[in-house]
């Protein structure tokens, strides 16, 4: 269900070596999000960079018709709005304080100059990217080859390998049920009944307020097609 090390391997800090991640963690300053707080607004300009050192943040993105979809979850380690330094373009998304968050600012031009004179930062940023990528990518795959029951289950999973801790032989998730429908592309109805009512996930999780408990590990996997997760 993924590792537990100071920075999760696949993030873009789990891929500096220690002198690069010193010399990241120099440029800037930190601050603190309020759970529920604006970081970056969608369409703002984009100046700064952040790097997320502890706590968790929701990115959002609202369509032209209004609706709300959550593109993705970032944790300790992730590298957050450094596409609009990079591009000098308006910010894509929206981002909201989860929990209490501690977050390090990255002034743009210093952030840009980091990546040129670290070469494996820039391997690093590449990484993510294409990461970040895929992870669209399965989500959009997965809406059209999968029923929202195994859908959950697949997210399920995705989220697991970064933010699962486990308790009592039980691996539990921080996700509420609308941040999974988004997630998915479903109705938040259509989640709960998939929870509490479907024909597999009943037995292998259980949703208790605002979080997730994984009952059975690799019968969950299994169900969900992703047995090497």
């Amino acid at each position: 269900m993924g590792d537990n090390p100071t920075w999760y391997r696949r993030s873009f800090m789990g891929r500096l070596p220690e002198p690069a991640q010193q010399g990241l963690l120099a440029l800037g300053h930190t601050q603190l999000l309020d759970p529920g707080a604006t970081l970056i607004r969608q369409g703002d300009p984009g100046g700064v960079a952040y790097l997320l050192l502890d706590g968790r943040v929701n990115v959002t993105k609202v369509a032209e018709n209004g609706t709300q979809s959550l593109l993705a979850i970032r944790y300790p380690g992730d590298l957050i709005g450094e596409m609009a330094v990079i591009s000098a373009e308006p910010r894509a998304a929206t981002v909201v304080g989860r929990v209490k968050t501690t977050l390090l600012t990255l002034p743009g031009d210093e952030f840009v100059r980091f990546l040129g004179e670290h070469p494996m930062a820039a391997l690093a940023l590449s990484a993510i990217t294409g990461d970040r990528l895929m992870q669209a990518h399965a989500y959009r795959t997965d809406a059209a080859a999968y029923p929202v029951e195994v859908r959950v289950a697949r997210a399920l999973l995705y989220q697991g390998q970064r933010m699962a801790h486990q308790s009592d032989g039980f691996f539990f998730l921080d996700l509420k049920q609308s941040e999974l429908a988004m997630l998915i592309g479903a109705k938040e109805g259509t989640v709960q009944k998939a929870l509490a009512q479907g024909e597999h996930l009943p037995a292998l999780v259980e949703n208790r307020r605002g979080r997730v408990m994984i009952r059975d590990l690799p019968g969950l996997a299994a169900f969900a097609e992703l047995s090497g997760s």
